[in-house]
């Protein structure tokens, strides 16, 4: 599914769709904000795992986020002019905020042009990041996740879209193919072995249960959300266009 420029999507809500179980042609949902997209930031073992490209011919920021959280912005950075992908976070370290830049190794202009799957696992105090489920780097965490990640919005197609700095927005074309954030697993082939599964396969997995969103992108509404994989309703929906500058 193709993210055009300006027109992010968000993970934010849990959905009730109990009144529409066969139905997806509704006009509207209640939803609920889902905190869980807060906690798992600071538990000790998480992996959030994207297969996207960013095309040559994409509108995008000088610098993007596939996907990130605003304020001190954390996230999946793609830096045109080096052509360098990153995972970039601040720390709170001896109460003072401090800004890391994990780069993502052996990862080329043309990965990132053609299509690539970054996998970022969180073991302890440990980042570890995967290409292609192959681990190319990590990084020791030698502080906490600052206090700004404490919202629930993690955005797919920019980091902060409501900055006024506008080059804090980061905003990018991006197709996506898959993306899902899995807590309580480090363990890398058990990540590639959910990913390489057809969905209805997926509840045999001994993970399965800690799967806190899923997005193949192959079931979409009218409204053009789109429908968590994993056992929760945590769907995908465009950012309403009031809280995008």
């Amino acid at each position: 599914m193709r993210i055009q420029y300006k027109q992010p999507y968000w993970i934010k809500f849990e959905w009730d769709i109990q009144e529409y179980p066969d139905d997806q042609y509704v006009t509207k949902f209640n939803k609920f904000v889902n905190n869980e997209f807060i906690s798992f930031l600071y538990g000790k073992e998480f992996a959030i795992t994207s297969t996207f490209k960013i095309e040559k011919s994409f509108v995008k920021d000088k610098i993007s986020m596939i996907y990130g959280k605003p304020g001190k912005a954390m996230g999946l950075s793609y830096n045109s002019m080096t052509q360098c992908l990153a995972f970039e976070f601040w720390l709170t370290v001896n109460e003072v905020d401090e800004f890391r830049y994990f780069h993502m190794k052996g990862v080329s202009a043309d990965d990132v042009e053609n299509g690539v799957t970054i996998t970022i696992i969180r073991d302890g105090d440990m980042l570890i990041a995967y290409k292609n489920f192959v681990e190319i780097n990590r990084i020791q965490l030698d502080g906490k996740f600052i206090q700004d990640y404490k919202i629930p919005e993690l955005f797919l197609g920019c980091a902060s879209p409501q900055s006024y700095e506008k080059k804090h927005r980061y905003h990018c074309e991006v197709e996506y193919e898959l993306f899902s954030i899995i807590t309580n697993v480090t363990e890398i082939e058990e990540i590639r072995s959910i990913h390489n599964l057809k969905n209805e396969k997926l509840i045999t997995q001994n993970c399965y249960k800690d799967i806190l969103c899923l997005y193949d992108f192959k079931t979409i509404n009218n409204l053009g959300i789109v429908y968590d994989e994993s056992k929760n309703m945590n769907f995908l929906e465009m950012v309403p266009s009031e809280f995008v500058l």
